[in-house]
Protein backbone atom coordinates (compact mmCIF):
# COMPACT_ATOMS: atom_id res chain seq x y z
CA UNK A 1 0.00 0.00 0.00
CA UNK A 2 1.30 3.45 -0.90
CA UNK A 3 2.11 5.93 1.81
CA UNK A 4 1.90 9.67 1.17
CA UNK A 5 3.55 12.41 3.17
CA UNK A 6 3.28 16.14 3.68
CA UNK A 7 5.41 18.64 5.55
CA UNK A 8 4.02 21.33 7.87
CA UNK A 9 4.96 24.79 6.56
CA UNK A 10 5.17 26.19 10.12
CA UNK A 11 7.33 23.66 11.98
CA UNK A 12 8.60 21.26 9.30
CA UNK A 13 7.12 18.13 10.91
CA UNK A 14 6.32 15.35 8.42
CA UNK A 15 2.84 13.80 8.46
CA UNK A 16 1.77 10.60 6.69
CA UNK A 17 -1.47 9.41 5.10
CA UNK A 18 -2.62 6.22 3.36
CA UNK A 19 -4.45 8.14 0.65
CA UNK A 20 -3.23 10.79 -1.76
CA UNK A 21 -4.54 14.23 -0.91
CA UNK A 22 -5.25 13.22 2.69
CA UNK A 23 -5.26 16.07 5.18
CA UNK A 24 -3.56 15.98 8.58
CA UNK A 25 -3.78 18.70 11.21
CA UNK A 26 -0.39 19.57 12.73
CA UNK A 27 -0.31 20.15 16.49
CA UNK A 28 2.53 22.67 16.38
CA UNK A 29 0.14 25.56 17.09
CA UNK A 30 -0.41 24.16 20.59
CA UNK A 31 3.27 24.35 21.58
CA UNK A 32 5.12 27.42 22.87
CA UNK A 33 7.67 28.86 20.46
CA UNK A 34 9.89 29.93 23.37
CA UNK A 35 10.13 26.73 25.43
CA UNK A 36 8.25 24.01 23.50
CA UNK A 37 5.82 23.28 26.34
CA UNK A 38 2.17 22.61 25.59
CA UNK A 39 0.12 25.78 25.96
CA UNK A 40 -3.38 26.15 27.42
CA UNK A 41 -6.40 27.76 25.74
CA UNK A 42 -6.70 31.46 26.55
CA UNK A 43 -9.98 32.91 27.79
CA UNK A 44 -9.90 36.71 28.21
CA UNK A 45 -11.33 38.12 31.42
CA UNK A 46 -13.26 40.87 29.57
CA UNK A 47 -15.85 40.73 26.83
CA UNK A 48 -14.47 40.57 23.27
CA UNK A 49 -15.95 43.97 22.33
CA UNK A 50 -13.80 45.61 25.04
CA UNK A 51 -10.64 45.04 23.01
CA UNK A 52 -9.85 46.98 19.88
CA UNK A 53 -8.56 50.20 18.36
CA UNK A 54 -10.21 52.53 15.83
CA UNK A 55 -13.46 50.53 15.69
CA UNK A 56 -11.57 47.26 15.09
CA UNK A 57 -12.40 44.40 17.41
CA UNK A 58 -9.70 41.95 16.35
CA UNK A 59 -8.59 39.75 19.20
CA UNK A 60 -6.67 36.79 17.88
CA UNK A 61 -4.95 35.28 20.96
CA UNK A 62 -5.85 31.60 21.11
CA UNK A 63 -3.31 29.96 23.43
CA UNK A 64 -1.10 31.06 26.33
CA UNK A 65 2.05 29.67 27.93
CA UNK A 66 2.15 30.56 31.62
CA UNK A 67 5.69 29.24 32.20
CA UNK A 68 7.19 32.64 31.30
CA UNK A 69 7.03 36.14 32.73
CA UNK A 70 5.53 37.92 30.98
CA UNK A 71 3.28 35.17 29.65
CA UNK A 72 3.61 34.18 25.99
CA UNK A 73 0.39 34.74 24.02
CA UNK A 74 0.10 32.88 20.72
CA UNK A 75 -2.04 33.82 17.71
CA UNK A 76 -1.15 30.70 15.72
CA UNK A 77 -4.02 28.62 14.34
CA UNK A 78 -4.16 24.94 13.41
CA UNK A 79 -2.29 24.12 10.19
CA UNK A 80 -3.68 21.66 7.66
CA UNK A 81 -1.04 19.58 5.89
CA UNK A 82 -1.96 17.97 2.56
CA UNK A 83 -0.20 14.66 1.96
CA UNK A 84 0.84 14.19 -1.67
Amino acid sequence: MARYEGKCPECGKTHYSDMKGGVAVCDCWQHCRMCGAEMTPYAPDLAMNTYGFDDRRDFAVLMVCTLHFPMFFSTRKPVEVVCT
